[in-house]
């Protein structure tokens, strides 16, 4: 393939990833951006060279370098595409919703580069849940896309290889931080891409509502999480009883646990109807504000019990470090959460992000953020045809009965048809007088018995 017959991966400028790259690099990673989308089946790099022909033109191995060993900063990269998700999707809003989760790209070999035994969320749920890979913790805008779907998506831009402790293979000169660390450098990139008038709202799990994330958060960045079990809760300093010899008092006195608080006989609890995993439910929820100091020092906290009267969803309390928000708004915003399994689950099935056989460093981390960055750029292109009137109508197959949006699997199949259909002549070709091919279905051999008669 001629590197001026080179397709534009959706019609994306190259003149906003200029400043990331040079001139053969950005060439490198316009065609990797639209292989990833364009490949089907295994998305391993050699795959994704022979789907656009990259063979042809030049030595397979250039793009080996660029995942290897090119200089160019992924967290740039990130920056352009956070920027071009907020423009597109989010033009008028004054807050940013993202999503901070980690997920494990199961991988085989010793000599990966920070892989080992770690725990799987997607482990079966028979087994212990463990696998063997490498992890990524990864950060994500929660959007929602209306007229097209009415889930809420996550769409990834930045990530952090994270690594155990017991890894054979670590990367070199690079010191160890757990995962709400890393949680917590991907937020702060985030807050310093953001201008003095817009705030920052981070949604996560048990795992990272912790002091790592919550002490060192910038005063216009509230976090949404959920409290675990043993969550130690104590009641707010009330000022005029706090004016006694001595230093004053953070914190008063300790609450219940939370297990207890459920079943206390004192609690009114009100009714309310909220959507919950793409579902209308009827939960029953109870607000009062707490301090969280092993978490969040003496920084007051809403908190938001929340039970299920059907019994279907468990009974689970979460806090906001805005306390204006609003029962109904936590609950709502938490569940926002699962949208980022959903991407996880998007990525590795349809894009292959856990697919590519690399082991060093940087090959390992970028040929993961290729995946993350092509599925949010296929989502941004998608959205401005739908706005254009280029997408057809959407068409339910009629073995799908409840489907009634588009999915992640419409976008890409949309993607691939607007590729491939103008290399595809739908008009038989014509000749003045073609030649009849006939083709034996069937020659039949003598047997071996009567080849030896003759």
């Amino acid at each position: 393939m001629a590197k001026r017959n080179l397709p534009q991966p959706f019609e994306i400028d190259k003149i906003r990833f200029k400043d990331c790259f040079s001139g053969p690099s950005l060439r490198h990673f316009v065609v990797l951006i639209t292989g990833w989308v364009l490949t089907v089946g295994t998305h391993t790099v050699s795959q994704v060279i022979l789907t656009m022909g990259l063979h042809e033109s030049e030595h397979f191995a250039n793009i080996y370098k660029f995942l290897l060993k090119s200089k160019w900063d992924p967290d740039k990269v990130a920056f352009e595409i956070f920027r071009m998700i907020v423009e597109t999707l989010l033009p008028e809003a004054s807050e940013v919703e993202t999503i901070v989760d980690d997920t494990l790209n199961t991988r085989v070999g010793k000599k990966i580069c920070g892989a080992g035994f770690q725990h799987d969320g997607d482990a079966p749920k028979s087994g212990r849940p463990i696998g063997y890979g490498v992890c990524f913790v990864i950060i994500g805008v929660a959007v929602r896309l209306p007229g097209i779907s009415d889930r809420v998506y996550c769409l990834p831009y930045a990530a952090r290889l994270w690594w155990p402790e017991k890894a054979k293979i670590k990367p070199e000169g690079g010191t160890y931080k757990s995962k709400s660390e890393l949680a917590a450098e991907l937020v702060d990139l985030t807050h310093s891409w953001l201008g003095s008038s817009m705030r920052l709202r981070v949604i996560v799990d048990a795992g990272y509502s912790n002091q790592k994330l919550l002490k060192t958060r910038k005063k216009d960045v509230h976090i949404t999480g959920k409290l675990p079990r043993n969550a130690a809760l104590y009641d707010l300093v009330e000022p005029e009883r706090s004016k006694t010899k001595g230093r004053p008092r953070k914190k008063w006195a300790r609450l219940v646990c939370l297990q207890t608080l459920f079943k206390h006989a004192d609690i009114q609890w009100e009714w309310i109807c909220t959507r919950l995993y793409g579902k209308d439910t009827i939960v029953e929820v109870f607000q009062f504000d707490a301090i969280w100091y092993g978490a969040a020092g003496n920084e007051p906290l809403t908190v938001v019990l929340v039970r299920d009267p059907c019994g279907k969803y468990p009974d689970s309390a979460f806090f906001d470090t805005d306390r204006e928000a609003s029962d109904q708004e936590v609950v709502e915003r938490f569940s926002h959460r699962w949208s980022t399994e959903i991407t996880n689950r998007e990525t590795k099935s349809l894009l292959g992000s856990a697919d590519p056989q690399c082991r060093r460093e940087k090959s390992v981390t970028r040929a993961a953020m290729i995946a993350y960055w092509a599925y949010s750029l296929l989502v941004v292109w998608f959205v401005n045809q739908f706005r254009m009137g280029r997408v057809p109508l959407f068409k339910r197959a009629p073995w799908y009965f409840g489907k009634r949006t588009i999915t992640f699997s419409d976008m890409l199949a949309e993607a691939r048809r607007s590729h491939f259909t103008p290399r595809i002549s739908r008009e038989p070709s014509v000749r003045d007088n073609p030649m009849k091919i006939t083709i034996a279905l069937y020659t039949r051999e003598p047997p071996s018995h009567e080849k030896a008669k003759l």
